[in-house]
């Protein structure tokens, strides 16, 4: 295939990397076609998590495992029920779906973890506040920009048949709380007989509530995680990222 894209590159296959690697977890900060020095940066960072030469130029290596990664979200996706085409691109279709798998997360599960004592693990305080942080509080209703329902608060997202017109930051975080313990309930799930630091599992719920629980189940931090890496080694190989990295994934 003999591909090569570097900085200074630039086309439709830059998008493309841009896309892939944002939903993914590592965010070039702009999706503009063009490879300049922040996607060569975080190119990097993914390259080093993959155990790939961290040169910064895609080459054939880094794309295979750059699709790989996407064609499995979109398989696990359609495992669901979702009709998506794997073909290992991020596209709006994938983002969108990835969204209301978590939205169908939230409904199908938040039952379920009200009246289950089976969690071994839950969000920490810390964990909510850090959360809440980032997202940021909005006290009025807003939409973005691939979200076919609109979002208040601290990224709660307005379903069907529900209506605010606003929110206290106090309620706001009532209704954050809520909504996480979902993914309490879905992250328990999923790391069942595996050790686990709170911070651990509080980046897993971080991570499961930005890009949905269905990209962190197929994700190579969990399987990472599940190996058994130390959190020194996932930090030095990059395996678990700045939380900013992960934020307004469905925003581009």
């Amino acid at each position: 295939m003999n591909m090569l894209l570097k900085n200074g590159s630039t086309g439709s296959k830059v998008r493309v990397i841009q896309n892939n690697l944002k939903m993914l977890g590592y965010d070039p900060l702009i999706i503009d076609c063009i490879f300049g020095r922040d996607t060569e940066n975080i190119v990097k960072k993914f390259q080093s998590s993959y155990d790939l030469a961290a040169d910064g130029i895609v080459g054939d290596d880094p794309w295979s495992k750059l699709i790989y990664e996407i064609k499995d979200i979109q398989t696990a996706l359609n495992n669901p029920g979702h009709n998506l085409i794997v073909y290992g691109i991020c596209g709006p279709a994938t983002r969108s779906n990835l969204f209301s798998d978590q939205i169908a997360n939230i409904a199908t599960n938040f039952d379920s973890c009200n009246n289950s004592n089976s969690n071994k693990f839950d969000i920490s305080e810390s964990g909510i506040n850090f959360i809440a942080n980032y997202e940021d509080f909005y006290p009025t209703p807003y939409r973005g920009l691939d979200s076919p329902n609109q979002t208040i608060g601290y990224g709660h997202v307005i379903t069907l048949g529900k209506n605010f017109e606003s929110l206290t930051e106090e309620e706001a975080k009532a209704l954050l709380t809520k909504d996480l313990q979902s993914f309490v309930y879905l992250v328990n799930n999923m790391i069942t007989g595996i050790e686990l630091t709170q911070w651990q599992f509080d980046f897993l719920i971080s991570f499961s509530f930005n890009c949905g629980a269905a990209a962190l189940k197929y994700s190579s931090l969990l399987r990472d995680i599940k190996a058994g890496a130390d959190n020194e080694t996932l930090k030095r190989a990059g395996k678990i990222l700045s939380f900013d990295l992960i934020y307004s994934l469905f925003y581009i």
